[in-house]
């Protein structure tokens, strides 16, 4: 966890312990004194770290009681995924998360992405398709490079977002991006340089062909890219769980 500031430590490892349930919901946290001990952290360091998961509705604190553990999947904010997914892969080969949190991911971006399109198919530009194909020509420049190919997906999702200009999907955006990054990373390593080639290739056939179109036209394309996205979930799905994955 290297270049994470100390109460930044404390979350990545409180998290990783209620994700994988270590810590379960209702299970009570040592005291601060025992906490700082065995997480190799100072009481203010700590004191912010838990703050922060409180307000995350991650952890419970009693005042004079003590700090309890809240269920997850029943009130905590995006960033709890988002501290999840920002921490690196584990020495062994293991992903942190749990390869089904990941196809869930997968999930909600094949529905949220062609929506964020819809909402920007009526703002778009010729200016902003001049953008688009550049970021998609810098990416078969790049077919040796990934680290840079995944920053280019990334750049031409926030680019939707920002011409979709909509306040609710752009911080969506902003806040999913450490997850969006993990999900690119995972796709782009199920494939060879020929794959990623051939699919950024679609990406601009399907950019061109729906500038000649008008806007309802234009949206049977972004289902069209819908199933492409679910197509690379597939993809996904095998490399996570190392075997095909049957509807």
């Amino acid at each position: 966890m290297e270049g994470l500031q100390a109460h930044e430590r404390v979350m990545s490892i409180l998290v990783k312990q209620i994700f994988t349930r270590q810590l379960k919901p209702g299970d009570k946290l040592p005291s601060e004194r025992q906490l700082t001990k065995d997480l190799n952290v100072d009481r203010a360091s700590l004191r912010i770290a838990l703050k922060h998961m409180e307000s995350m509705n991650v952890l419970n604190i009693r005042h004079g009681d003590g700090i309890y553990v809240r269920d997850y999947m029943k009130g905590a904010s995006i960033d709890f995924l988002r501290i999840l997914f920002v921490q690196t892969e584990q020495p062994e080969g293991q992903w942190l998360a749990d390869p089904y949190i990941l196809d869930e991911v997968w999930e909600f971006w094949c529905f949220f992405l062609p929506e964020m399109l819809k909402l920007a198919a009526k703002r778009f530009t010729p200016r902003n398709i001049k953008s688009m194909l550049a970021i998609f020509d810098e990416e078969l420049a790049n077919l040796q490079d990934r680290s840079r190919i995944i920053e280019l997906e990334l750049q031409s999702q926030e680019l939707v977002a920002e011409i979709a200009n909509n306040i609710v999907v752009i911080l969506i955006t902003h806040t999913c991006r450490p997850l969006r990054k993990k999900m690119i990373e995972l796709f782009y390593a199920s494939l060879n340089n020929e794959s990623i080639k051939k699919h950024i290739e679609i990406k601009k056939d399907l950019l061109r062909s729906y500038m000649a179109k008008d806007t309802a036209d234009r949206f049977a394309f972004i289902d069209q890219y819908r199933e492409i996205l679910n197509n690379n979930r597939l993809s996904l799905r095998k490399l996570l769980l190392k075997e095909p994955y049957k509807e």
